[in-house]
């Protein structure tokens, strides 16, 4: 986005790695040594590889890991290829391929996902190497994101979040339509296989290798036939191929010319290790080596049949026939020509076939949908970043807006204030029971890293007592002005402790606290309230181990650690 533009529609313009923005967390490998596969410790995500559609899937374990992303982070893939993201489902380790990114005071981490999601492939050439390309974490921290009020980031996500929604909702329709051709072929056939003939597939069909014409002689490839590459082997027909040759080029090289209604099946790429390519001919072509062709005795099948069947049995060829490389698979031939099919009579594979063409007849609509969603997605994502998606609604509520950026900057003491409330009015002495300010630091990280709005009030840093933020003293002290709290340091026992002074006030000042955030403080204050001081420590050092190392856990604090700065 242009400076014009974010000075037009009154938005700032940040960069990500300024703590009020964002937290950087970079990867980084753990020793090789404490890897495991047994689930033991955190998962231990390397990059890319581990990314599912919106969730990394766990493979590997990390008992000690170096560097840890919490529950709803963002992970961004630095390194081959650099700008695919996920979010972390739960704690993590992350290896040197990823960096967790998570939103601070003025930018929702959503947020930051979708506009990630925006510059991807502006990302992706940001890469830097001869052998692979990574990007750092100055180049990280230094770009340049729109930072709207956080009510704009809000209404920006629901938008993006629905239509995101939508377009996943359609793609797992699809899943389940390409699902349905398997079961379909073993229910008709399969589930009483004693009911049809049972026949090898060398035993029905004719096969038929392919080749390569020289590339050194160029008068081979201006010809009108097409000629069949594992790239072409994207549709389920094919009625002609990206490249042509011409008959000289067929009689003078290993390539075979086949009519139509033939069957091709790739036997040797890469793309064996999730998929089986089959697609039948509309057109006499020829094809590489990479591909076989498969002749059907037209006695026994018809070749659609043989198309849809071999489909259906993807799975098992992909799990059983398939040879796995380093980098590339290929199709036992041998076993693939003893696979055993159903042969049921003519009359009953049309049947089957229409009964498919009909289903696939639906998928290409569903795929069509999905497609489009997709594309208006990409389009809401551009109109978003640039401003013009919330313009009008920006316009009409610029009023509420600012009433809620104005709530915004009071949130962090409200918060407090709350904590301090509620923890008193557990007891009977409603206005005198004190909370030790370590207490009620450690009660605000946990709002913050377990409450379902997950809205960051401080940015916590590891102390000597676990995470702390300096900004909660400020913020004290101006509670403390008000005339709503009262603190008070206890010098035998050397502990700031707070207390409720006028519950009136306060009252009065937590009726803008929204309901979300009473029912999260509700529920942390259920989960943790009746700890101790030193077990309340010991619960975050041990599910949050990157806000403490042993160091912090073990040393004893020095007079005034617990109150850096001097609040009172």
């Amino acid at each position: 986005m242009s400076k014009k533009a974010i000075k037009r529609i009154g938005w700032a313009n940040g960069k990500l790695g300024d703590p009020e923005i964002a937290s950087i967390v970079m990867g980084q490998s753990p020793p090789g040594s404490t890897y495991n596969t047994n689930g033991k410790g955190l998962s231990f995500f390397q990059g890319k590889a581990d990314f599912g559609e919106t969730h990394p899937t766990s493979r590997v374990w990390c008992s000690a890991p170096k560097k840890i992303a919490e529950p709803g982070d963002i992970l961004l893939s630095v390194r081959a290829p650099v700008g695919p993201t996920n979010v972390a489902r739960r704690q993590c380790c992350i290896g040197r391929g990823l960096t967790a990114i998570r939103g601070e005071k003025k930018a929702l981490t959503q947020f930051i996902y979708y506009w990630l999601k925006h510059i991807e492939s502006w990302l992706s050439a940001q890469g830097e190497g001869s052998t692979f390309k990574a990007i750092g974490k100055e180049k990280i921290k230094n770009l340049k994101i729109p930072i709207p009020p956080l009510p704009v980031q809000e209404r920006i996500v629901q938008i993006l979040q629905k239509a995101d929604e939508i377009y996943r909702k359609r793609q797992d329709a699809l899943k389940l339509a390409d699902a349905i051709l398997p079961s379909i072929f073993h229910d008709t056939f399969e589930c009483d296989s004693s009911k049809w003939p049972q026949k090898r597939i060398g035993d029905i069909v004719k096969t038929r290798s392919g080749g390569t014409p020289s590339r050194r002689k160029p008068e081979y490839w201006h010809g009108t036939i097409p000629w069949v590459s594992p790239s072409d082997m994207k549709v389920t027909e094919i009625h002609d191929a990206e490249e042509h040759i011409c008959e000289e080029a067929i009689d003078e090289s290993a390539t075979n010319l086949v009519e139509p209604n033939t069957i091709l099946v790739v036997v040797r790429s890469g793309i064996l290790a999730h998929t089986f390519p089959v697609a039948i001919t509309r057109a006499s072509v020829t094809f590489n080596q990479d591909i076989r062709a498969l002749l059907p005795n037209q006695e026994l099948l018809i070749p659609e049949y043989l198309l849809w069947a071999l489909k259906a049995s993807t799975p098992h060829i992909l799990m059983s026939i398939v040879k796995r490389g380093s980098t590339v698979h290929s199709i036992d031939t041998s076993r693939f020509l003893d696979m055993v099919i159903p042969v049921p009579p003519i009359t009953v594979q049309r049947t089957f076939v229409a009964q498919v063409e009909q289903l696939v007849s639906a998928s290409q609509r569903l795929y069509d949908g999905t497609s489009d969603s997709d594309g208006l997605f990409k389009s809401l994502l551009a109109r978003a970043f640039s401003g013009e998606l919330t313009a009008k609604w920006e316009t009409a509520n610029a009023d509420w807006i600012k009433t809620q950026v104005d709530l915004q900057k009071r949130l962090p003491r409200l918060v407090l204030l709350a904590l301090i409330r509620e923890r008193a009015t557990s007891y009977e002495r409603a206005a005198q029971v004190a909370i030790l300010v370590t207490t009620l630091v450690k009660f605000t990280f946990l709002l913050q890293m377990e409450g379902n709005g997950r809205r960051r009030f401080y940015q916590f840093v590891p102390y000597h007592y676990g995470p702390f933020a300096k900004e909660v003293y400020s913020d004290l002290q101006r509670l403390q002005a008000e005339g709503i709290v009262v603190v008070d340091e206890d010098t035998d026992e050397e502990k700031t402790r707070i207390v409720l002074a006028d519950r009136a006030k306060g009252d009065a000042a937590l009726s803008d606290l929204p309901d979300d955030i009473r029912q999260d403080i509700a529920d942390i204050l259920d989960d943790y309230g009746d700890l101790d001081h030193k077990a309340l420590l010991k619960a975050i050092y041990d599910k949050y181990p990157a806000y403490a190392s042993a160091k912090q856990q073990t040393r004893p604090a020095k007079r005034g650690e617990t109150c850096p700065g001097n609040i009172t």
